[in-house]
Formats: C-alpha cells, sequence, structure tokens
C-alpha cells in the first residue's frame, strides 16, 4: 500500500486527508507544515499524526502531495526526491525556473515522480472535451472576474485564473510555443485589470487569452475552433455544447455534452496515486510539467504576484 504524506497546513491536510482515504490504494501517513510553530502548535492535536521533524515524516511516507509552498522551499524538495519519494507539488511560482529543472533531474536521476499540481486539467468539462478536440485551429478562453472582490482577492483570482487556462490550452492543444506575448491595461487597485494574452504553436494554433477584472459577473468560458466544428466549454456552468457543420446541411447541429460531476483535486490526487502505484509516470506528456507555469510566469512578469499564492 502506497504510503502518503501531505504539506500543508492543519485545515489542508484535513481535507486532502478525505479525499485520500476514500482511495483504498493508499494511506495517510503523516502531516507536516513547514511553519515549525504551526507544527508544533497542531501536533497531537488530531487524529492525523502531525511530525514536527521533516525528517522523521519523509521516514514514513512514499509519496508527498505540497499542499502548502509558503515557508517551504526547493531544498525541502531535493531532500525527498533524494530519499526517492514521489512528489505531487503545489505551482512553485517565486521559484526560479533553474530550481525546477534541478529539481526534474534529480527526480528523473532517482526514477521517481515530481509532478506540479494542476487540478483544473482535471475539471469535468475539460476531462468531457478532451476526446473531442483534435487539431484546433483557434482557441479564444474569456474570463470575467467581478471587481467587487477586495485587493487581495481580485489579484489572487486573476493570477489563478491565468495559470488555470494556460493549463488547459497547453493540455488541449500540446504542440509546442513558437511565440507568446502579453498586453496590459492601466492598475486596478495596483494590479492591471485586463490581461490579454497570446500564444501561438508550430501547429498553425493560435490561441487568445482575455482576464477582465472589471467585470460585473464571474465567467470562464472557452471556445475552440477546428475543421467544421466549434467547442464551447463553460466551467462556471459545467456545461460543454459542440456544434458541428454537416454536410448539405444550413445550421449547425448543437449537442450538449452529459458532463460527470467529479471533484477535480481528488481526480488529480487519483491520477497521482496511479502513475505511481503503476509506475507508468514516465508517459506523462510534457505539459503536465512546467511549461504553463514558465509561460504564466513570462506573461505575468510585469504583474505584482510576487505576494500570491498559486
Amino acid at each position: 500500500m502506497l504510503k502518503l504524506g501531505i504539506i500543508g497546513s492543519y485545515e489542508s491536510g484535513a481535507e486532502l486527508s478525505g479525499i485520500i482515504s476514500g482511495q483504498t490504494a493508499c494511506s495517510l501517513t503523516g502531516l507536516f507544515d513547514p511553519d515549525p510553530d504551526l507544527s508544533r502548535q497542531f501536533s497531537g492535536q488530531s487524529n492525523i499524526p502531525f511530525l514536527t521533524s521533516y525528517k522523521a515524516f519523509l521516514s514514513r511516507c512514499d509519496a508527498i502531495i505540497v499542499d502548502r509552498i509558503a515557508c517551504l522551499n526547493p531544498d525541502h524538495i531535493v531532500q525527498a526526491l533524494r530519499d526517492s519519494k514521489h512528489v505531487l507539488l503545489a505551482r512553485p511560482v517565486e521559484w526560479e525556473e533553474e530550481e525546477l529543472e534541478y529539481l526534474y533531474k534529480l527526480a528523473d536521476e532517482a526514477n521517481t515522480l515530481l509532478k506540479l499540481r494542476q487540478p483544473f486539467l482535471f475539471h469535468p468539462v475539460i476531462q468531457a472535451a478532451n476526446h473531442l478536440v483534435q487539431g484546433p485551429a483557434f482557441i479564444d478562453y474569456q474570463i470575467n472576474i467581478s471587481a467587487e472582490n477586495d485587493t487581495d482577492r481580485l489579484q489572487q483570482k486573476i493570477a489563478t485564473s491565468l495559470y488555470q487556462c494556460l493549463d488547459a490550452i497547453l493540455y488541449l492543444n500540446p504542440a509546442r510555443i513558437t511565440k507568446s506575448n502579453t498586453v496590459l491595461s492601466p492598475d486596478l487597485f495596483g494590479f492591471p485589470g485586463v490581461i490579454h494574452g497570446r500564444v501561438e504553436f508550430d501547429n498553425g494554433c493560435i490561441s487568445n487569452i482575455t482576464c477582465d477584472g472589471y467585470a460585473e459577473q464571474e465567467k470562464s468560458i472557452c471556445y475552440i475552433y477546428q475543421e467544421n466544428r466549434q467547442s464551447i466549454l463553460n466551467f462556471y456552468r459545467n456545461r460543454l455544447t459542440i456544434k458541428d457543420k454537416i454536410p448539405g446541411e444550413e445550421k449547425p447541429r448543437t449537442s450538449n455534452i452529459p458532463v460527470k460531476q467529479n471533484d477535480p483535486e481528488a481526480e488529480e490526487i487519483k491520477y497521482f496515486i496511479d502513475l505511481v502505484i503503476n509506475r507508468n509516470y514516465h508517459l506523462v506528456p510534457f505539459h503536465s510539467y512546467y511549461q504553463s507555469l514558465s509561460l504564466g510566469k513570462q506573461m505575468m512578469q510585469n504583474l505584482a504576484v510576487h505576494t500570491v499564492s498559486i
């Protein structure tokens, strides 16, 4: 049975433990918070073993889910990989790309899995659309975020949304990026209110991303155009609509595809566990590593997101 440990807060540990308890192929063996004061505070106060020593924590685990990146540094992951631990890592926005490349090199040498957390890829709408999208010619992703959010919350939502849409685009069109650029609006409470990005791929596909922080209502819709087909992925309404151009018919034929209401976070953890147990993680495509993280950091390098955790 796979022994899983969690690096994260007391609250996130409790939530993740509920997901892990539903997986018969693994067990939760411990939780560690990188803040030593919090580790001591919660030690002995929960049914989940809360370890105050990182070395002791690692000794109990085969694999680690990192849910909290604050107070954590690459050396923690280096130590885990050198101990041959598999790692599902929260998106480390503030870490240098060279540090991540070194971690992936260590994982390869240790024959272990290092994977960035991308729960949005397991959104039920994306999963339902995956086999229906082949060779897209144009992808238009539109995000509306209500300006009624307080400043910190607005920044968090904009940054998170941009990374999520990049994850989705690179998942649905896993081609090589040839060009990307970003245009920003004037500041909204010290943060650009509208961000427009454009990404071009070597298979001819072009993707536009528009994130509007001045919107009156929330929206997250991805329009995908391919030959004789338009796919509309509505992530807020959990709806997938396909419009097919049928030869001889004047209007496109519209189909609403059933979407299973699965929990994306639970599906991601289940996928991670399956990869480790079946040892087929070498088949994981490159986009599941740090391509979207690298591109997102490039697009947002002039934005005040250094305090935002993704």
